[in-house]
């Protein structure tokens, strides 16, 4: 398909002037006065459908036209809808010269892919003659194509809404609520409605016969989990008819885990349909590439910083103390592009997956373990390929200047953010190199962090839970975003993306840049957007901005990371080009936003799963949000609604019970008991 653009509206009025809707093979659609046709092979609307036919003789307002069966029949003139290009056509030779148009109309027919096209232009607004959709999907202007196109929009229910002759695409919403009500008509049969009454039964833990007849709907279950590829509309229907407040694959496992069918997966890796194996082929590409030498980057005290289990490390710093009070930090990113080459057998696995995806049950990688774990991982002790940003910062913490290279590093420590916090904290020697590196790094990311805040950048704090489930185990670790160590690792790699997306700007490199203007409103919830042009990124308060730093875990940023290596090394021309680009990155986009909502939608069941096991009958302390509308749970990081609280300011401390909850919904609901114990010197609590 090619590019597009919106379709001129045609607003003339053809009543009472002798008006026809005419599609020409020139493609122009406009409203055609009564033109003198005899002779001329046209397409018309006839039961619904387009057929071809010969005019042979014009009377006023009828045409003559002989079909395809060879019969001569009067037609209005307004259901000519398509003329082909002139051509000389008698009655004699009509059958041959039909036969060919019938030939050539099915092989396009047979192409068409209606959805696809919806897909491409949905987003675009307006509407669109069929000519130019039939230009779009098949790349040229002709009167077959534009006859194919008009013959499959006529009669679409599901994909274009018809205004007059010009269509317009569903919205995505739409287009489902539609198929879902097709789905609905077709599962109005005895046997389905069998099998939605067996699922509603297992779902509300009547355990229903597993028979000769509902075996095979065990069996489909199964394969509808296991094989995501194959999740087809009319199983998704049923689910959805049978439980309709749950989503269909959900409604799946929960079915088959009551009737204690083994599983080969995790729950929410089989939910979500996830890969976790990796093609031979990307095994073995990721066993025997060998990256480039790197020349070593300054011989600087290098340390990582990340939660204790992780192991895929992708960043590290290093910082120097400067005359007159200011700094110069290295921030080191790991040289992903040097081990997954474009389009290589890793390379297609980390665009299929798009992210790493982190569950309570598990980790699944975008990358294969001997890499993202091991051989580009920024493992202390080991030398390491990097994409360094070094930047010279002023007393203030302005960036006086910067330079972006290849190099390599061997990390010197790897912390925790535990041990990084106490670090800071003074718990340590300061004759240490990390407690030294530390003191400079966070000194200079408060004076960055303040530079954003002045700018408008909406530093929220928000709480979050690391729930991990082993076995029959669950354990839920809360983590406070705005500890010094996070927040000092997040400035930097602020910092390191705002630079590469400067310098990619300034040197003209291709890269897809996330804006986030001013548009009123709460900021915190309005999303950035992608776009080819530098713009202001309001939320982080600055005015570049793309991402590059977690290449190890996200397609978008290892492909952007190619695009600035290509060009530091003095590529011919840019690795992808812009178009490439914005696709490459909305497919990653896409795939990220789904992995990042299965995370919320299993940590929130894990949670539930726990709190059901061990707090129904507990006083539990909680801080109070929206004026005692909605309240967190302090131990879980867990928010739902609070009932019976009088109004109060967000984040008051409260106590309360749970007084319902379904893990499986997301539903969670708290009654007020009353203001939060006081703690009391020397750790006790006492009433309020």
């Amino acid at each position: 398909m090619s590019g597009s653009g919106t379709a001129p509206s045609h607003q003339a009025d053809a009543r009472g002037r002798g008006f026809s809707y005419i599609l020409l093979f020139d493609n122009e659609s406009v409203p055609q006065p009564n033109i003198k046709n005899s002779g001329r092979l046209v397409e018309f609307l006839d039961q619904g459908r387009l057929k071809p036919g010969l005019i042979v003789r014009e009377q006023g307002e009828r045409l003559a036209v002989i079909g395809a069966d060879g019969r001569e029949k009067q037609i209005s003139r307004d259901l000519v809808l398509v003329r082909h290009p002139a051509r000389p056509v008698e009655p004699a030779n009509l059958p041959a010269t039909l036969a060919e148009l019938d030939a050539e109309r099915s092989r396009m027919a047979a192409e068409l892919d209606l959805k696809l096209l919806w897909e491409v232009v949905r987003d675009q607004g307006g509407a669109f003659s069929a000519d130019e959709l039939a230009e779009l999907f098949f790349g040229q202007r002709s009167a077959i194509a534009t006859t194919v196109v008009l013959d499959a929009l006529l009669n679409d229910r599901l994909y274009f809404v018809r205004r007059h002759f010009e269509f317009i695409p569903n919205p995505a919403e739409r287009v489902e609520r539609i198929r879902m009500q097709q789905e609905r008509t077709r599962l109005r049969s005895d046997d389905n409605r069998r099998m939605q009454a067996f699922i509603r039964d297992a779902m509300s833990n009547h355990t229903p016969p597993v028979d000769e007849q509902t075996g095979p709907l065990i069996k489909q279950l199964r394969n509808y989990l296991e094989n995501p590829s194959t999740r087809g509309n009319e199983m998704t229907a049923l689910l959805a008819a049978a439980v309709p407040d749950l989503a269909p694959a959900e409604v799946a496992y929960e079915v088959l885990h009551r009737l204690g069918v083994p599983l080969p997966s995790a729950r929410y890796v089989l939910i979500g349909g996830i890969r976790t194996s990796f093609s031979a082929a990307a095994l073995e590409e990721a066993h025997r590439v060998q990256p480039p030498e790197r020349p070593p980057a300054d011989p600087l005290f290098a340390l990582s910083i990340d939660d204790e289990e992780t192991v895929e490390i992708d960043d590290a710093l290093s910082c120097e103390a400067l005359s007159g009070g200011g700094l110069r930090v290295l921030i080191h990113i790991a040289l992903v592009a040097d081990w997954v080459a474009r389009d290589g057998p890793m390379d297609r696995e980390a665009a299929l997956r798009g992210a790493t995806v982190y569950l309570p049950e598990a980790t699944v990688r975008m990358l294969p373990d001997p890499i993202s774990c091991d051989r580009a991982s920024l493992i202390a002790g080991q030398r390491r390929s990097v994409l360094t940003t070094d930047v010279t910062l002023t007393p203030d913490g302005t960036v006086a200047d910067y330079r972006i290279y290849p190099a390599s590093i061997a990390v010197g420590a790897r912390l925790t953010y535990l041990q990084a916090d106490a670090l800071i904290a003074g718990c340590g020697g300061p004759e240490m190199a990390p407690a030294r590196s530390l003191k400079l790094l966070h000194e200079m990311a408060l004076k960055l962090r303040e530079w954003r805040r002045r700018a408008g950048a909406a530093l929220i704090r928000r709480r979050e839970a690391k729930v991990r489930v082993r076995e029959d185990s669950i354990e839920i670790t809360v983590i406070e975003s705005d500890s010094p160590g996070r927040q000092m690792v997040a400035e930097y790699m602020i910092l390191c993306n705002h630079l590469a997306a400067r310098f990619c700007a300034d040197h003209a490199v291709p890269i897809i840049y996330r804006v986030q203007p001013t548009t009123g409103g709460d900021l915190a919830s309005q999303h950035p957007r992608l776009s080819l042009f530098a713009g202001l990124h309001t939320g982080i308060g600055l005015e570049y901005y793309a991402q590059l730093s977690s290449p190890i875990r996200r397609y978008a940023d290892l492909v952007l990371q190619r695009q600035l290596v290509a060009f530091l090394n003095k590529a011919t021309a840019p690795l992808y080009q812009t178009e490439e680009l914005l696709t490459v990155l909305a497919n990653a986009e896409s795939a990220d936003s789904e992995a990042k909502e299965l995370e919320r939608r299993s940590k929130r069941y894990w949670t539930l799963r726990l709190l059901e096991r061990e707090a129904m009958d507990r006083a539990l302390v909680a801080s109070v949000f929206r004026e005692g509308a909605t309240a967190e749970l302090v131990d879980y990081a867990i928010r739902g609604t609070l009932r019976g609280a009088p109004n109060l300011a967000n984040d008051t401390k409260v106590t309360v019970r749970i007084a319902s909850l379904d893990p499986l919904r997301g539903w969670l609901a708290m009654e007020y008991v009353g203001p939060a114990p006081v703690e009391a010197p020397g750790g006790s609590a006492t009433g309020a």
